[in-house]
């Protein structure tokens, strides 16, 4: 607990702006209908911005965040940890978004508009996931736990804002191609933001703890057998 508190203190900035994003979001899903908020943030469609979102939307792939991760493990060796942060944060974001897919039946947007008849059509539908796993957004997820890990790790303002901008593209990306609903995106977020900062307090907590058995093990092999043995009369040396 002390740990979290910590990473709420240290990176405020970060998690006080996503608490704030968080309540605009619920108001903005009980304001409108899961149908009306998708046609509202969909109003704006180009080929350009088709295609700048198509190449986004990669970022929230779980490739990219190795990518990155064997990048920083490989070139940038005193940033080792920040590598297997982000590659921790974004299994267990991962494991726990598709526990939720399997749990929750939620149809993807171009399903939904399908089977309830709604005379919507977006260019992206062609391209568009299907399906009834909609909820939550697993990219959404991995960009936002990736932003979380960024932004606690160099505990500066200025990564923070950068980090947010690349989660919420990622995020946005989603909902305009088709793949998601908002309320999808905003449990991915939520995960995300959750399971990367139980990783880095689980990742201090065990290299604390790993740390201690080795000083531990270091002290009983390095101490002194004294001047004899014990339960015998011969003498050290």
């Amino acid at each position: 607990m002390d740990t979290l508190l910590t990473l709420l203190y240290k990176n405020s900035l970060f998690y006080k702006i996503n608490l704030l994003l968080t309540i605009t979001i619920i108001v903005f899903l009980c304001v409108l209908s899961r149908t009306d908020g998708f046609i509202f943030l969909n109003s704006f469609h180009t080929k350009n911005l088709n295609v700048f979102f198509q190449n986004i939307t990669f970022l929230g792939d779980g490739i990219f965040t190795f990518l990155v991760s064997s990048v920083i493990f490989v070139f940038f060796k005193k940033h080792r940890k920040l590598a297997l942060l982000l590659v921790l944060a974004y299994l267990v974001s991962g494991i726990f978004s598709q526990i939720f897919k399997t749990i929750i039946t939620s149809p993807r947007p171009s399903v939904y508009f399908a089977v309830h008849k709604y005379k919507f059509y977006l260019d992206t539908f062609v391209n568009s996931r299907v399906g009834f796993r909609s909820f939550p957004s697993g990219h959404s997820a991995s960009a936002f736990a990736m932003a979380t890990i960024f932004s606690t790790y160099f505990t500066s303002k200025r990564v923070s804002v950068l980090a947010l901008g690349f989660g919420l593209l990622i995020a946005y990306s989603r909902i305009y191609l088709a793949h998601h609903f908002l309320i999808d995106v905003l449990g991915g977020v939520l995960i995300g933001i959750l399971f990367a900062s139980l990783s880095i307090a689980w990742y201090d907590t065990i290299s604390l703890k790993i740390v201690k058995i080795v000083t531990k093990q270091s002290r009983l092999i390095l101490k002194p057998w004294g001047t004899t043995f014990p339960n015998s009369s011969i003498t050290n040396g």
